[in-house]
């Protein structure tokens, strides 16, 4: 199989057979995220004006690869990402029943003519933290930029026995657990509109406490609407067993054997009752009843506290990359500020910001650490 032979095009949003065909390419395709399934488009593009275009390629009619595409007009000039948003994971999804070469040539090669072609200044694209293919999407796409980032994932086959017991518990975590099941908390299940709108108020308090910027409530609702209903997504609430009060929830993505912890937030007056320890047990119990293997906690800052807690429980790093390459004037962005990308791309990849600003060498390999430290060195 060549590349010549094989078929791309960009498939409609708006055509139902487009999305009949992703749906079943998406549930066959071992490696692909639920962040890359039209349910998870109809959720992001609601929250922001990002224009999906997703790339599929055949094989004699055949659908063997998908690159979700979205492209987002900014001041400084457009982009393209392979997946915006929070939570973003995923670029190019194969059929393990063909060979991939071929594939991945075809579909990273369309999407630097589709950038070019719709005017994006810069082409980004994520490797598979799980399945590694960074090495095969950078031959092909030839980035200018790369960014070096980890997640922590777990092993839910190896930290949970078939009874949902955990294999190996150290004195602190026992402890913690010991102390979130004292009857005091209970879990809520239900997938309501009044749930998620409850846990909202507590997500964006969180937020604001330590600084960071709340989640558009339309991400949460648009996925209780598109997502919920196709398995794709979780709420889990966590209440006080004798008034019934909201103290803690979380929202997950799930796909395939891969589930991913996207939003746990807990309020901060209930920590002595450890809220965030009876979430993660109770979401991975759930996930590992399911058939799900890999429980994805999403990236943390190196040698933080939410890193090590999430080190406690078995996790392990997972390298990926994000891959960008020019293909139009990205001397706007180049020449920015990180504070200024960030408020005017938010939660879109756009280069590392250790890259942004007068005098920034071009292009190069950073770490998710250094450019993190720019951005915190501009807002000082």
């Amino acid at each position: 199989m060549r590349a010549s032979a094989l078929d791309v095009a960009v498939l409609s949003a708006s055509d139902p057979a487009a999305d009949a065909d992703l749906e079943a390419f998406f549930e066959a395709c071992p490696t692909s995220f639920a962040q890359q399934t039209p349910g998870w488009r109809e959720v992001i593009t609601r929250i922001d004006s990002d224009e999906p275009m997703f790339l599929g390629c055949r094989l004699n009619a055949r659908l063997v690869g998908v690159l979700p595409a979205y492209r987002f007009q900014g001041p400084l000039g457009a982009i393209l990402n392979s997946v915006p948003q929070a939570g973003p994971l995923g670029g190019v999804a194969c059929d393990p029943n063909v060979e991939p070469e071929p594939v991945y040539e075809a579909l990273l090669g369309a999407y630097l003519d589709l950038a070019a072609s719709t005017g994006c200044a810069l082409a980004s694209v994520m490797s598979n933290p799980l399945w590694p293919d960074r090495e095969r999407c950078e031959r092909f796409l030839a980035p200018d930029y790369v960014l070096e980032n980890t997640c922590q994932v777990l092993d839910l086959d190896d930290v949970l026995d078939a009874d949902g017991n955990l294999v190996s518990v150290s004195p602190h975590l026992r402890r913690n657990l010991r102390r979130a099941q004292t009857g005091r908390l209970r879990v809520d299940e239900e997938q309501s509109a009044a749930n998620v709108e409850q846990w909202y108020e507590i997500h964006a308090a969180r937020h604001r406490e330590i600084g960071a910027t709340p989640l558009p409530r339309t991400m949460f609702t648009g996925a209780l609407e598109h997502m919920v209903p196709r398995d794709k997504a979780r709420f889990f609430f966590v209440r006080l067993a004798d008034s019934g009060e909201m103290v803690a929830g979380g929202f997950y993505v799930c796909h395939g054997r891969v589930i991913d912890a996207l939003m746990p937030s807990a309020r901060g007056e209930f920590a002595k009752l450890v809220p965030n320890y009876l979430l993660a047990l109770h979401s991975m119990r759930w996930a590992r009843a399911r058939g799900f293997r890999h429980y994805n906690w999403q990236a943390s800052p190196p040698e933080s506290g939410v890193y090590r807690f999430k080190l406690q429980w078995g996790s392990r790093d997972c390298e990926y990359a994000y891959l960008t390459r020019v293909t139009g004037d990205a001397e706007p962005f180049q020449h920015s500020t990180p504070a200024a990308v960030r408020a005017a791309y938010p939660w879109h990849f756009v280069i590392p910001f250790d890259r942004i600003g007068s005098g920034a060498a071009a292009g190069g390999t950073s770490r998710r650490r250094a450019a993190w430290k720019a951005l915190e060195a501009a807002r000082s």
